[in-house]
């Protein structure tokens, strides 16, 4: 009998383990990215996030990236759908933003409504 609850024991602390080590990588995903409001965007970019903002639920997210107000060639726009946590879509949009961004580093931002 002694034996049972030392093995039951054992198993309830391998489990809080591994629901320790399951938030860990939840947290590890939880980063805290640079934001722009919608209005602060520019006529282009206020427009093509319109068309976006439907697809998105409550889940997806898009990052902007521009040097200039007018010249849209210094613009990027992109978003993230389908994942399963916002954190992971504001990590994906801002990954694919840098590398559309190129050498124009003035720094990815998500947006927010």
């Amino acid at each position: 009998m002694l034996d049972t609850f030392k093995h039951f024991g054992v198993k309830r602390f391998c489990s809080l383990g591994f629901l320790g080590l399951i938030s860990l990588g939840v947290l590890a995903d939880n980063y805290d990215f640079p934001k722009i409001k919608y209005r602060d965007l520019p006529d282009q970019l206020q427009s093509a996030y319109k068309i976006e903002k439907p697809k998105l639920g409550e889940i997806g997210r898009c990052a902007v990236n521009f040097e200039d107000m007018k010249d849209e060639s210094k613009m990027v726009f992109t978003c993230s759908i389908y994942v399963k946590m916002s954190a992971v879509a504001e990590r994906k949009a801002i990954e694919r933003c840098e590398q559309l961004s190129g050498a124009k580093k003035s720094g990815c931002r998500i947006v927010q409504d």
